[in-house]
Parts: C-alpha cells; structure tokens; sequence
C-alpha cells in the first residue's frame, strides 16, 4: 500500500485477501500511474525488493503486472 501512496498517483486501491487448501493469496490493485512491468528491474526500489524478499522468505511467489498509463496489479501466494 505505501508503494501506492508514494508512487502511482492512484485514486483507486482494492486488495483482496483469500486463504484456501494451497495457501494465501493477495492481490493488490491500483488504477494509477502503472509502468512498464517488462523492465522490472529498472524499477526495483527498496519498496518493491522488500516484497519480493519476504514472500520468497515465505517460499511464495509475487507477479507484478503493470502497462504504462493503466494501473497495477500484484498478486502474491503464499503456500500452506
């Protein structure tokens, strides 16, 4: 969310939270700014490298998914 905030210039953030039989799961959803998801490492703050870093300490996985101009959206697993 504080990446949100700082960062896309959203109005808009939905985050949904599930738990089934595999895991954990939570998307993140925002209808800001966006930027290109192909060259994720340009972009790679501390923000971003924090998450990657604690779902992997969890063995999940994250998927960032974002276009210029068209929000982004994160969705994170984390397995049971």
């Amino acid at each position: 969310m504080n990446n949100v905030i700082k960062h896309s210039e959203a109005d808009t953030l939905d985050i949904q939270l599930t738990k089934d039989e595999e895991g954990i799961n939570a998307m993140i959803e925002d209808n800001g700014k966006g930027f290109d998801a192909s060259s994720l490492e340009r972009f790679e703050g501390i923000g971003l490298k924090n998450i990657k870093s604690r779902v992997g300490y969890l063995k999940g996985s994250v998927d960032f998914s974002s276009t210029p101009g068209s929000g982004t959206l994160v969705a994170i697993h984390i397995p049971l």
